[in-house]
């Protein structure tokens, strides 16, 4: 009985160990693809075809073609993976750290004003 609780135990171990491994794979991946899409996200912006929500997200605006919204779905995507990794380890909700990307989003973007 005891050898079946120590094998037990050891396997709850190692699939907790590669959760843990696969988000922080994911969470890498989201932080790599949003930089590799940065310049095109500014362009959106730019161009008048997205803005930044309030929420923290990208919204597209009138204009934004399939390409476009397909760019704005993949970005808000991976900043829910950062958002949500954020959340947990400071006892938030995503829905909160959203709220407080925006402000800093909106601030940094009046610095470059």
């Amino acid at each position: 009985m005891k050898k079946m609780k120590r094998m037990l135990s050891l396997a709850v171990a190692v699939a907790i160990g590669f959760v843990c491994l696969a988000q922080a794979d994911t969470v890498e991946e989201a932080k790599n693809r949003r930089k590799e899409r940065r310049d095109q996200v500014e362009q959106l912006i730019q161009a008048g075809k997205a803005e930044e929500g309030l929420d923290g997200y990208l919204v597209a605006k009138s204009g934004a073609d399939v390409e476009g919204a397909k760019l704005i779905q993949a970005e808000n995507a991976d900043r829910k993976i950062g958002y949500a990794v954020i959340a947990k380890a400071n006892g938030k909700t995503v829905e909160e750290v959203g709220k407080q990307a925006a402000a800093i989003i909106k601030a940094h973007a009046k610095k470059e004003k």
